[in-house]
Formats: C-alpha cells, structure tokens, sequence
C-alpha cells in the first residue's frame, strides 16, 4: 500500500470479524501502514489482546468494539462507537458456516447465519457507503469464499450468502467509482483460520491447497482500488473460473460429490433432527 493509497483509505479502517483469521491480519497489515483500527469482534479477551499488540507493534489507535453481528442491534452498536471518526476504509469480514444437510439444520441457525454473512454487511455497506461517497474517497472490500461462484451442496446456505456478497461487490464497484470509492471482493480458497478447522470437512479429500492468512489479506489489500473482485491462490482462480467455460450444473454436482464424501460424523448429509 503506497502513500497515496494510505492517504485515500487513512486514517481509520473499520474491520469486522478483526479478531482472528483473514479479520486479524487484514488489521495488522494496515496498521502496518500507519492506519488505525476500529476492530470489531465478539470475544472481549480477543478484541483486548488484538488492541494492546497492535498498538505495541505498531503505534497505531484501535477502537475496540464488542459486538455479535448475529444481533440486528449490533449495527447501531457499530455504528454509535465509531461516529466521529474519518473511516477511510470499511472491511466487512465476519463470517460463519453452517455445514451439513441444509434441511436438518435448525431454523434459528439459518437466520443467524443470514444475518451474520449478508445482512449485517448489506446494512455496514449502506451506511458507510454513503458516508465514503460524501467524503468523495476510500473503499469497501467484501470478504466472500471461493464457494459463492457456484452452489455447493452440504455448504449450501453458506455458499448462497457468500454469493449474495459477490453479486452486491460486484454492482457497488460499478456504483460507488464515480464518488471516489474502490469496492472489492476478496474471495479466499481454503485458509487456514479458525472457521476452517472447526468445519465438519476433512479437506485433505478436497482438491483444494490450504493458504495462511497472511498471504489472503495481502492479495485483498494489493487488489483493492485496482479491481473489482479477486480470488487468492492460483487454483483457487481456476476453480471459480471454470463456470465461465463448463455448464452451472457440471462443477455443482462435481462439488455435492466430493464434499458428501469429505463431511465428518457429525454432519451427515442426512443431517439430525434438531
């Protein structure tokens, strides 16, 4: 990130999900850069730890901000900590999975999970949007899945959210250019995060190549401004491309095989009943 960008997208950055995985080094880039951090998360310890070596490393401010993006009220809660800040950039990371039968899942568990991926972002973009198109400067950068290119059996909620953000990415890219806002989608393969390990899959049955996080934050951040969407990882790429050049329904059935094979105990396709 140059000087020009830290000047578009200074001084505070806005980061959902800021605690842990793509969220936590996404924060430490940028604070790398001399930009200070509204972190938001739902683990007060996590948000306290993530604000003292922040500051230590790299003598930046962070605003910490509790809040569970699964509580509509949580956006208010945002929104009233942060006011008064010049947010330069908003990045909407926090995310959950929902692995399994999608019909045996619970319902609550569903709502939750829409509210998590697609409203909360959907509500952020809005008001923060508006605000970086009267500012006349900065960015907004969706943090989606290389599962929103195609439906994906046994992941399908998750996926379809994910997509949701895709296609809204993609739009506002078109929209918010002429106010002087960048809008990207990053798009990550398999990542070694915590969401990752506790998901219900053995991926080593999946032809997928593991990334850290490290190396998905610093694709998003050198794409930002320059794109509209990008997917980390070479394979990965191939993979969310391959739509534009095999029937929809090929890489879908293809994906409902490999993955009913890959689901552990816990999460058989015929699911339990809640």
């Amino acid at each position: 990130m140059d000087q020009q960008a830290q000047a578009k997208y200074g001084p505070w950055a806005l980061i959902t999900g800021a605690t842990s995985g793509i969220g936590r080094e996404l924060a430490r880039q940028l604070a790398s850069h001399h930009i200070h951090i509204v972190a938001v998360g739902r683990r007060h310890a996590r948000l306290d730890e993530l604000t003292i070596e922040l500051k230590t490393e790299f003598g930046v401010t962070v605003l910490p901000v509790p809040a569970d993006l699964r509580d509509p009220l949580a956006i208010q809660t945002i929104v009233s900590s942060a006011e008064g800040l010049d947010i330069g950039l908003v990045i909407l990371n926090a995310g959950a999975e929902l692995t399994g039968s999608f019909v045996h899942a619970d319902e609550t568990a569903h709502l939750q999970l829409v509210q998590l991926n697609a409203v909360a972002p959907m509500q952020l973009a809005h008001h923060y949007g508006r605000r970086l198109a009267a500012r006349g400067r900065g960015g907004l950068m969706f943090v989606s899945s290389l599962f929103a290119y195609q439906g994906v059996p046994y992941v399908a909620h998750y996926a379809a959210t994910k997509a949701y953000l895709l296609s809204l990415g993609e739009a506002l890219h078109v929209e918010l250019k002429p106010h002087g806002v960048d809008v990207l989608v990053l798009s990550p393969g398999l990542t070694n995060t915590e969401m990752t390990a506790n998901m219900a899959l053995d991926f080593s049955k999946l032809p997928l190549i593991p990334q850290q996080p490290q190396q998905v934050a610093a694709v998003g951040l050198q794409a930002l401004g320059k794109k509209a969407t990008v997917v980390s990882g070479l394979l990965n790429k191939v993979m969310a491309w391959e739509n534009r050049l095999l029937p929809r329904a090929t890489p879908v059935s293809l994906l409902g095989f490999l993955i009913k094979r890959a689901l552990k105990g816990g999460a058989r396709p015929e699911g339990r009943v809640a």
